[in-house]
């Protein structure tokens, strides 16, 4: 395209303690600085830190009031009195009635898939939301072909075909790789204990209590295991990962520290021996990615968009308790295993890329403003 654009971009996701959508936008910002001719403006309902050095991104504070009420009228009112040309929606759903053209990311589609996982109310908002939303936008954004066939299963053929899949990027928006033993120092573990992480917030479908119980069967043999349980607890049923290693006699090798800044973050990669990520339903994984780009041995499920992405690079596996310990018990007796896993998985975490990511993005985005 040749022409200018002003971009729109509902930048909510990146304010307070941004998780994997905040990040998202992050770091296709950094790439689209310097993204001439174009210009970006980013609606938030509270000040962030315009991540721009060339001055072609800018960030308007709307009235927060209710986020819905930020969405569908703040949100089309400010884009349209700012001659937006196209309007970014990262997160599921967009302004339902707007005269700017809408591109809109569908990450996943769980709360068609694990209904259980929601409440009544909260589910059924974000169908009829995501529904709706699907059908107003010019273009839909899908982080894998597995979202891509959950688009065409739950929302229709239509949406489908209106559907980019754009995969993301790992290790972008991280600060650099701490040292390994100074990391290990800080998160207080002995030269003798294996530690083993599971990144990203603590849903239903992730199986912790699945990781809890492999880890926990291993100890009479292996009783240096130890597990970091890293994100913040948004589970539904709940799910207590301390009270399940308690009641399993393992309460002093399960550390559940939550949501946890992003030098943290960096700090539990460099500390860790493998990452275990067992969910049964996932639209991308990018933690999966982030620990293969960080040279740490990576076991995913069976499942979804995790086998799709990362089975070139990762140990693929069914997630149940025998065959997790399994795993486990397979890197942790196999160096040459746990070598390669380090090499397989470093060398598939390049194929992906932020570059990548920002350009097709963008070509989507061109293509919606015509």
């Amino acid at each position: 395209m040749s022409r200018p654009l002003r971009i729109g971009i509902d930048g909510r996701e990146m304010q307070g303690r941004p998780t994997g959508v905040g990040r998202y936008l992050r770091s296709l910002l950094r790439r689209w600085d310097g993204a001439e001719p174009h210009r970006f403006m980013v609606y938030v309902s509270e000040m962030i830190e315009a991540p721009s050095k060339s001055g072609r991104i800018q960030v308007r504070v709307l009235d927060p009031g209710h986020p819905l009420v930020f969405e569908q009228r703040s949100l089309p009112a400010a884009a349209e009195s700012d001659g937006v040309d196209v309007l970014l929606s990262p997160a599921y759903s967009c302004p339902l009635v707007s005269s700017v053209p809408r591109v809109t990311a569908i990450h996943d589609l769980s709360f068609f898939a694990r209904r259980e996982e929601f409440t009544l109310v909260h589910g059924l908002r974000r169908r009829i939301m995501a529904r709706l939303s699907a059908r107003a936008s010019s273009s839909l954004l899908a982080c894998s072909l597995f979202t891509k066939s959950e688009i065409q299963r739950h929302l229709g053929p239509a949406c489908s075909a209106r559907t980019t899949v754009v995969a993301l990027g790992p290790d972008d928006d991280l600060p650099p790789g701490p040292d390994r033993l100074a990391s290990r120092a800080a998160l207080g573990l002995q030269d003798t204990d294996t530690y083993l992480i599971s990144v990203g917030t603590i849903l239903t479908r992730r199986n912790i209590p699945v990781l809890v119980r492999a880890v926990a069967s291993l100890l009479a043999e292996r009783p240096g295991l130890r597990l970091g349980i890293v994100g913040e607890n948004r589970s539904h049923p709940p799910v207590d990962p301390l009270a399940l290693a308690r009641s399993l006699g393992a309460e002093n090798s399960v550390r559940v520290p939550g949501f946890v800044s992003e030098v943290e973050i960096a700090r539990h990669y460099a500390a860790a021996d493998i990452a275990v990520f067992l969910s049964e339903y996932e639209g991308f994984g990018l933690p999966a990615l982030e620990a293969m780009s960080r040279g740490v041995p990576t076991m995913v499920a069976n499942r979804g968009s995790l086998s799709e992405m990362f089975s070139p690079g990762a140990l693929v596996l069914e997630p149940n308790e025998a065959e997790v310990a399994r795993g486990l018990n397979r890197i942790l007796s196999d160096p040459a295993l746990a070598a390669g896993l380090r090499l397989r998985g470093g060398e598939h975490a390049k194929s992906f890329s932020w570059e990548h990511t920002a350009a097709a993005t963008l070509r989507v985005l061109e293509k919606a403003a015509v």
